[in-house]
């Protein structure tokens, strides 16, 4: 007799049916659309919205570079619009995301040892993921795409190279509290390994000690699970919002509520927040990055797409070795090795960003991407309008705050929604973080999922992992798991 697979049903953590789109402020008419004309003047290579190289002056010396990735891989954690992008005006409420609206990490998870076993190592029982030799990249099929919940965690290197780091936080996380090393999110010590009387290669086990066996390695994974989705709430809510929106702001709306954001019964995801505010975070993409002492890459190239050729830029594949992050270049993990740093929030984008390659395109195909639409700039632009987003001075107006004036923002009228942000940054937070009214937006929607979600971290909690100081951070995390 053998004992059943560990974690037989699916996770806690991703019970909740995938989240639909809506609107955070449902009253306010949708801005005049402006066409595609007057978006290239934006967008395109050349237009307002282009940065060119990213310099030194251009650096935002308060947040580490590794906060972009992070950003786009909490992106991916509470959302996933697989729809392709439409000619035509759609309605919100029409849209489904294919993620829990929930910072539960199930892009990583994928529902956990009993929905993907191929994500997990058969020698530890499925607590621990599978990692290949060597432990520079994810777990990649033939074709050379990642096994993964979400194959858009592969959109670049770096942001693949962060999922890998989760993975190997977790299974850090299951050596330590089955050693004893560490203790539960309830400040307990794992249930001892039941012993012998358990073991599966035992053909005269008894039926008590197979089930004791299973609980005890079903526990294994579900206290890990928790202790990794728990610290990686906490860096979420203490250390990027903070980064991101503004320290005050922050603690005013995890003191007192969201105003604006209310979900309800069931928890959705803002248009306002997924199409607007949260886009920002292109705008802070550096054109290249130093990812390790001897290589250094543009985020995205001109060369084509060629299966097996050397690498000459960020986008995903398999990585090799010699290129596999070295964090100290993304995060304050070292003290004595300055990271290099985001952009600072602005309206403009650097290069490449406007110039994407195929692969890095969802759903694009080769030869069939038209100019425009390889410009993530106008690609932000363009579903602003598709998802009739009302303009930035609206919602300024709504939230009670002075909109800007048409002279602040170098646009004539009602201006999309990300203009706004990006110049309210620029104008109010000297591009340090966002302002009042793009602050407002992504610290609501964040902070409300996170109050709706009765397996979120607890208000009172401490992370298990702290430093000296009691905080936990993103250079905490990835010093654990190295």
């Amino acid at each position: 007799m053998t004992a059943v697979s560990v974690a037989a049903g699916v996770s806690q953590f991703n019970d909740q049916p995938a989240a639909m789109y809506n609107r955070m402020f449902p009253r306010l008419t949708p801005a005049t659309p402006r066409g595609v004309r007057e978006a290239e003047k934006l967008g395109l290579p050349g237009g307002k919205m282009d940065g060119g190289p990213t310099t030194t002056a251009q650096d935002n010396t308060n947040v580490p570079a590794g906060f972009a990735v992070f950003g786009q891989f909490v992106t991916h954690d509470i959302a996933a619009d697989m729809t392709p992008m439409p000619d035509h005006a759609i309605l919100p409420e029409g849209l489904t995301s294919f993620r829990s609206p929930r910072l539960d990490l199930d892009h990583v998870y994928g529902g956990g040892p009993g929905v993907m076993p191929a994500l997990y190592a058969k020698a530890d029982h499925r607590t621990k993921f599978l990692i290949p030799d060597g432990g520079h990249d994810m777990p990649r099929g033939l074709d050379g795409a990642i096994i993964s919940p979400d194959p858009r965690d592969d959109n670049n290197m770096p942001l693949a190279q962060l999922h890998l780091g989760f993975m190997r936080f977790h299974n850090a996380v299951v050596d330590a509290l089955a050693a004893g090393k560490i203790t539960t999110t309830a400040s307990d010590q794992l249930t001892a390994f039941p012993g012998n009387d358990g073991a599966t290669a035992d053909p005269n086990a008894s039926l008590g000690g197979l089930l004791r066996t299973d609980a005890y390695w079903n526990r294994l994974f579900e206290q890990a699970q928790r202790i990794v989705v728990w610290h990686y709430q906490w860096i979420v809510l203490h250390e990027y919002l903070p980064l991101v929106c503004g320290a005050d702001l922050v603690d005013e709306v995890f003191t007192n509520g969201p105003r604006h954001y209310k979900p309800g019964r069931h928890s959705f995801i803002p248009v306002e927040f997924a199409t607007g505010a949260f886009r920002y975070a292109h705008a802070v993409i550096r054109s290249e990055y130093q990812v390790n002492d001897g290589h250094t890459f543009p985020m995205f190239s001109t060369a084509p797409d060629v299966p097996g050729m050397e690498r000459v830029d960020l986008r995903g594949g398999p990585v090799k070795p010699e290129h596999a992050i070295d964090w100290r270049y993304f995060f304050h993990v070292d003290p004595d090795h300055e990271p290099q740093y985001e952009r600072l929030i602005g309206t403009t984008m650097s290069g490449p960003i406007l110039e994407l390659p195929v692969s890095s395109v969802p759903g694009a195909k080769l030869d069939a991407l038209s100019k425009p639409m390889s410009s993530m700039a106008m690609r932000d632009l363009c579903r602003s309008e598709v998802h009739q987003l009302p303009s930035g001075q609206d919602i300024a107006r709504a939230m009670a705050v002075e909109p800007l004036t048409d002279e602040q923002l170098g646009f004539d009228g009602p201006c999309p929604l990300l203009w706004y942000v990006l110049r309210e940054a620029e104008l109010l937070a000297d591009g340090r973080h966002l302002g009042p009214v793009g602050g407002r937006i992504v610290a609501e929607t964040i902070i409300g999922l996170l109050r709706a979600d009765p397996f979120s971290v607890r208000p009172s909690w401490k992370p298990t992992l702290a430093g000296e100081d009691g905080d936990f951070t993103m250079a905490h995390l990835l010093r654990f798991a190295a």
